[in-house]
């Protein structure tokens, strides 16, 4: 719901203070449409744009304590406010307003830095004390809302956004290459490291204190380990709890002056955030779809059937594909803009129109979440585990002659078939650690060290571990169910740094807050104490989540398979934007970290339907539009 920004520096005046956070939050409009407000003394100020949805009148930021010792600025919704002003007021705090953000700075008042513990929502925060001279910066403990710092010596520079530090110091601006090598790999950037070498991301979870020039680092919630997998208590039991904790979760989502509206793509994820908003009583419902002219990726009919059984007001934004097409050179200079760092997942344009789709009508909007096993991998996973077939090295050695094999013998329409059993072999025997972080892996690597310089690909190319999360490799090591390992490596590596990161930058690129009652903390704690047969059964995920809304939706919606939010890439990049890829790669980078000799051959081969390249090509597109739009653009 807004932007933040803050600096400490004991030589600047409150002039000089006041005019950088000017400029920082003058980057993040987007982020607050609505208003500015600013704290500054000598040495230390506080920033914000404003996105109104919860006190529009009197909600203004930065808001502080009663007698001017505490100041906060917060981006985000903090959904038990209520509660914690009513537990407040009888301990004799004085609230000015009825926005959640005046809960936190009294909460802090009254337990410091343990205040976050108490809080439900998604947030990023900056709290100034300054009877103690002390920061405290603090981010939700999923990582749905951003927040970047800079820190050296005795100053200390933090925002919502990448591009507004970078505006109170430029000279931050230089890229570190591993982070760099690791996006080539995955399609984003892994935190606590950002694409620059000195910002970096506060962690999900965790609070960052800064007195007398000292930072600290607090981990203040750690997401649950996966159990054993042996379920104590009955079906129904189980079943019962899920319909409170979801009922709850979407019902404090719903607190807000603005109008609300729901994602709806019609399956059992959007659907089930349908059901509790439209059983809490919000009513009439907006719902939002987009419709494509490809049968494969077009859910239009599924959200219909919701829409229709609920009887929404429903809104469909039909996206033809030569639309896209026309579209998708401005849209992707758009989308780079946003994000502040290179960022490949190519989902992340569907999101951004049904965003603007969206704002023409709500402010604020509810979606979902996967945390139950519903995506194709955990298939995937599963039989790779319960199916050795060789070991790796004779998979690895075995799947290029499957290809030839293919190439000589097989009809062209098989070739994509022969492509992935190669992978298969290839990762067939492998560490389930290894296993996962490959499949994970947008790029293949024989296909990095084609289009990446043979400087920067051999000397960064055995980095890309460095950037693993050492709590995901743990759990992915440990004794328990497969289903739930992967799970929690999901929420920690993939959810965090990819799902999330698109979806804040997406929606706010178009003013709209998105709230996500799956990810709720108490939601999320939950789904890690299930026994993996009550989410993955049968070869197929959600089971305990389709067993609780059984009776609540069209039978036709609670058997629909989970499908990502895509488009279909690889038959644009062989035709309608052939010649505008070559022409856009070719003339973009000149630092010496690709070899446009290799992308010609990696555009050759997919053009011809050797292979399917289009998530490295994309993923190229958007480091090259990443460099012009932002590394061109930076005060000189």
């Amino acid at each position: 719901m807004c932007g933040i920004a803050g600096i400490l520096a004991p030589d600047l005046t409150q002039g000089e203070i006041r005019a950088l956070l000017s400029r920082m939050t003058n980057c993040m409009v987007h982020r607050g449409p609505d208003e500015e407000g600013f704290f500054s003394r000598a040495g230390v100020g506080l920033g914000v744009r404003r996105l109104s949805i919860i006190d529009i009148e009197h909600g203004q930021q930065p808001i502080s304590n009663e007698n001017g010792s505490m100041h906060v600025v917060s981006n985000g919704e903090i959904y038990n406010y209520r509660q914690l002003g009513s537990a407040l007021r009888k301990q004799a705090h004085v609230f000015r307003t009825s926005s959640d953000t005046e809960a936190i700075v009294h909460l802090y008042e009254e337990n410091r830095k343990e205040c976050f513990q108490d809080l439900r929502g998604m947030f990023g925060t900056a709290i100034w004390d300054e009877s103690r001279h002390r920061l405290v910066l603090a981010r939700d403990r999923l990582g749905k809302k951003p927040l970047f710092y800079f820190h050296r010596e005795y100053r200390l520079i933090f925002a919502s956004e990448i591009k507004a530090i970078l505006a109170a110091a430029p000279e931050l601006a230089k890229i570190d290459e591993k982070t760099l090598m690791f996006y080539f790999k995955f399609g984003f950037v892994c935190e606590p490291s950002s694409i620059f070498k000195q910002i970096q991301k506060l962690p999900a979870g965790h609070l960052l204190t800064y007195q007398s020039s000292q930072a600290k680092l607090i981990q203040y919630w750690k997401l649950p380990w996966p159990t054993s997998g042996e379920s104590e208590d009955s079906h129904q039991n189980w079943t019962e709890r899920l319909d409170e904790l979801l009922q709850d979760s979407v019902g404090l989502r719903l607190e807000s002056d603005v109008p609300l509206g729901i994602f709806l793509s019609g399956g059992l994820d959007s659907s089930s955030v349908f059901h509790y908003a439209h059983r809490a009583g919000l009513h009439p419902l907006k719902t939002f779809t987009i419709g494509f002219d490809q049968p494969h990726w077009d859910e239009s009919k599924d959200a219909r059937r919701i829409a229709d059984h609920f009887q929404t007001e429903h809104h469909l934004l039909n996206l033809p594909e030569a639309d896209m097409l026309c579209d998708l050179p401005g849209a992707i200079s758009t989308l780079a803009r946003h994000f502040d760092e290179p960022f490949g997942d190519s989902s992340a344009l569907p999101t951004y129109f049904i965003s603007r789709l969206a704002r023409h009508h709500v402010t604020a909007i509810l979606g979902g979440d996967e945390l139950f096993a519903g995506y194709d991998s955990y298939k995937g996973f599963y039989f790779a585990e319960t199916h050795r077939l060789l070991p790796s090295f004779l998979g690895a050695r075995l799947a290029p002659e499957a290809i030839q094999f293919s190439a000589r013998f097989l009809p062209s329409s098989h070739h994509y078939s022969a492509l992935r059993l190669a992978k298969v072999l290839r990762q067939s025997g492998l560490k389930l650690e290894d296993l996962y972080f490959e499949k994970m892996a947008a790029v293949e690597g024989e296909t990095l060290k084609r289009v990446l310089s043979p400087d920067f690909f051999e000397t960064l190319k055995s980095s890309i571990p460095e950037h693993y999360p050492s709590d995901v490799l743990s759990v992915l090591r440990m004794e328990a169910p497969l289903v739930n390992r992967i799970g929690y490596a999901d929420i920690r590596f993939r959810l965090l740094n990819d799902m999330l990161v698109k979806v804040d930058r997406m929606s706010m690129a178009s003013s709209l807050e998105v709230c996500s009652p799956f990810l709720d903390h108490k939601w999320v704690e939950f789904s890690t104490l299930l026994a993996s047969d009550l989410k993955f059964r049968r070869w197929q995920g959600k089971h305990l989540l389709r067993s609780a809304l059984e009776s609540a939706l069209p039978p036709e919606n609670l058997a629909k398979p989970k499908k990502g939010f895509s488009v279909s890439l690889r038959e644009w990049f062989r035709t309608g934007l052939r010649d505008w890829v070559e022409d856009y790669l070719n003339g973009g980078d000149d630092d010496g970290v690709l070899d446009k000799k290799g992308i010609q051959v990696l555009l050759r081969d997919h053009s011809q339907g050797k292979k399917d390249d289009s998530a490295a090509i994309w993923i190229l597109l958007m480091y090259v539009a990443w460099r012009e739009q932002i590394m061109t653009q930076l005060p000189k």
